[in-house]
Formats: C-alpha cells, sequence, structure tokens
C-alpha cells in the first residue's frame, strides 16, 4: 500500500457536520496496517546484473510511514439547534393528558397531519385505580394510564405506555422507541440536529417533585401485590424542540403557545426525578 493511498484512505475518515446532518451510528474507522522492515512481507526479487538498492535507515524508513488515526474524529453538536413542531395546547382539551397531547404533536410532525385527539385515547390502555381486598390498586404508570386523560383527578402515565400508542398510529415508515435513561443533553444534541423532537417527563413549570398519593400495584390478572406505588406530583411530559447554551426549548402543552424556555441544569434536574424517561421517533420498523 502506498503513501497516497493512505493518504486518501485516511482522508474518508473526516466528516462535516451542520444542524440536521448529524448520522445516527457513528462506528470506529477500521485501523491500516502498514508492511514495515521485519514483517513477513515478501522480498522483491533482484534483477540479475543489478545490485540491491541500499537500505533504508530507520531515519528515512520514519519519514515514509503514515498511521492514521483508529477512529473517527467525534462530530461536535451545533451550539444550538430548533425543531419547528406544530404546537397543540391541552388547555381545554384535556384535564391530565399532558402525555397524549405531547404524543399528538409528534404524531402531528410525522404523520404531517392533525391527529385527532380521540384517536390518541382510543390507543392509549388507561385504567382507573379500584378497590379490592379492602386496599387500593392500579397498575404501574408504565403499564397503563392510571385513571382518564379527560378526568382531572386522574394520575398519567409513562414511556412505554406512549411508545405502544404511538406505534398504533405512526406510519409504517416510523417507529416510536424508548430511549429512557440517556442523559437530556445527550438526547438534545444527537437527535434535534437530525431534525427529531423528542418526547421528555419532567415537571409542571419545573417545579420540584415530590410523592404523593399512592397505590398497590397489581398483578398481571389484576390483583393486588404487596408492592405500594406513590405517584409523583407535579409529573409532566413535553416535546423538546431545541437548545442552546443557556435553555431547552419545549412545546409545553400546559402553555398557550411555543416554544416555552426552561433553564438547562434546573430541566436536567427535574428531567432526572422522573426518572430520565423519553421517547424519539425513528426511521423504519425496528421490531
Amino acid at each position: 500500500m502506498t503513501k497516497r493511498t493512505l493518504m486518501t484512505a485516511a482522508s474518508l475518515l473526516l466528516t462535516l457536520c451542520a444542524c440536521g446532518q448529524i448520522p445516527e451510528d457513528t462506528t470506529p474507522a477500521d485501523s491500516l496496517e502498514l508492511y514495515s522492515a521485519g514483517t513477513d512481507a515478501p522480498a522483491a526479487a533482484v534483477p540479475s546484473g543489478t545490485s540491491a538498492p541500499p537500505p533504508v535507515t530507520s531515519a528515512e524508513a520514519d519519514t515514509e510511514k503514515y498511521i492514521p488515526p483508529t477512529t473517527a474524529p467525534p462530530v461536535p453538536a451545533p451550539a444550538a439547534c430548533s425543531v419547528e413542531v406544530p404546537f397543540t395546547s391541552q388547555n381545554g382539551l384535556l384535564p391530565t393528558g399532558c402525555e397524549l397531547v405531547s404524543a399528538k404533536m409528534l404524531l402531528d410532525y410525522y404523520t404531517g397531519g392533525d391527529v385527532p385527539i380521540d384517536a390518541v385515547i382510543e390507543n392509549t390502555v388507561c385504567q382507573y385505580p379500584e378497590t379490592k381486598n379492602g386496599v387500593t390498586c392500579a397498575p404501574h404508570p408504565s403499564q397503563a394510564f392510571v385513571g382518564s386523560p379527560t378526568d382531572d383527578s386522574s394520575f398519567g402515565c409513562y414511556a412505554p405506555v406512549i411508545v405502544d400508542t404511538m406505534n398504533k398510529l405512526l406510519p409504517d415508515t416510523y417507529t416510536a422507541v424508548d430511549t429512557s435513561g440517556t442523559e437530556l443533553q445527550t438526547l438534545a444534541e444527537t437527535w434535534l440536529p437530525q431534525g427529531r423532537p423528542v418526547l421528555v417527563w419532567a415537571t409542571i413549570s419545573m417545579l420540584e417533585s415530590y410523592p404523593s398519593i399512592g397505590w398497590y400495584l397489581t398483578d398481571e390478572n389484576g390483583e393486588p401485590t404487596e408492592k405500594y406505588y406513590e405517584w409523583l406530583a407535579n409529573e409532566h411530559c413535553l416535546v423538546l424542540v431545541g437548545y442552546d447554551s443557556e435553555n431547552y426549548y419545549f412545546n409545553d402543552p400546559l402553555r398557550s403557545t411555543a416554544p416555552t424556555a426552561y433553564p438547562r441544569a434546573l430541566t436536567e434536574q427535574r428531567f432526572e426525578e422522573l426518572g430520565k424517561q423519553s421517547v424519539v421517533v425513528r426511521d423504519g420498523d425496528l421490531s
């Protein structure tokens, strides 16, 4: 392999980045191996009547070697980015359904239409708490919307429920994915530059969350178990649509206009309080 060939191969490791053009997957570049003196490379034959060329000194050999980096350079995220997502306010629409209204905003974004909120409700598993064996019991919020989004005394649901709802309504070319556990900054800098808004769980107006009303969790047969769950007051679901050095920007369904800015550090704290829950929509059927 010549030095020119190596220089050409190394140039393929460079990538350009702009808002909306970050690749979804970046893998380390394959390392390039060079023959050097003392390896098992076959020796070139010397034609009869000629003498072999003088040996290459170590200094000369060093000038001829080019060892490219074994990994591609990191692609920097843009300092600021925003995505325009159709906004829907839950005010006057659903008293406790912030998760469903936020899901509707993503559905409208990916379908290019206006998905009826009734269709979102009909495709969401909902179950009211009930009394069995003398105790109040209900599913975990990751299994069902506890209560009803049309009832102002209800609770809500978590990421897995919304993933299931969205995948019933998205076109076949898209799939909602539970990305819970990912840091908020990573979500913002990874997905927004690709034009992909992120559903996140935080709190109302970024107020502090705290344990409130609870119930005994039910088993697969709907019977109460010994596990007691306490709902986190001020739980809220929003659509992350932008960021800069100071704020994250959201389509907040409790507001009348969008976007709404919240300070980065405070938002990250509330996001962590709610278990770092998030949902993104990716291309294709990932099942």
